[in-house]
């Protein structure tokens, strides 16, 4: 056909949300999680709903996505009120780095863990998301489901 054109078209984003690959649009985002130990060092767990995008019907870290102009922690901290209704004293970086157990091409999510203490108690949790919000004794923690990138969370503690 004369005057017309075909072929692949490149598109770059400029943005923090974006990275291009060899022309393709790669996503690249952040999640920030919260280990949140109880006086007893319980561990608060999420049992995720059965049509969850990620980890659907096992038990992970709350936590959420990252949005755009929210540092982790921010996102930590709002993650865990929207889905417990409670709030965190002090956080501590525990972990940061590429979530090492999904080949997600062509998405890249880079998963920040905050480690804090809480004396709230399981009546105090107010379940905001998934089917529940326990907190679980450390030494039944891998009697459950886990999400994979929780078991290995845990393993690090």
């Amino acid at each position: 056909m004369e005057g017309r054109r075909s072929g692949a078209v490149c598109v770059t984003v400029v943005d923090t949300l974006a990275a291009t690959w060899h022309g393709l649009v790669m996503a690249t985002y952040g999640v920030a999680l919260v280990l949140l130990v109880d006086p007893s060092g319980a561990v608060l767990l999420q049992h995720r709903d059965e049509d969850a995008v990620v980890s659907p019907g096992q038990w992970s870290l709350p936590g959420g996505h990252v949005e755009p102009g929210e540092s982790p922690e921010e996102a930590a901290r709002r993650e865990l009120l929207e889905e417990t209704g409670l709030t965190a004293g002090e956080l501590h970086p525990l972990w940061s780095g590429p979530r090492p157990h999904e080949a997600d091409f062509p998405h890249t999510v880079t998963v920040h863990v905050f480690r804090g203490t809480t004396t709230a108690r399981q009546q105090d949790v107010v379940l905001g998301e998934g089917q529940a919000m326990v907190f679980i004794p450390r030494d039944e923690v891998f009697d459950r489901d886990l999400a994979v990138s929780t078991a290995l969370i845990l393993s690090m503690i």
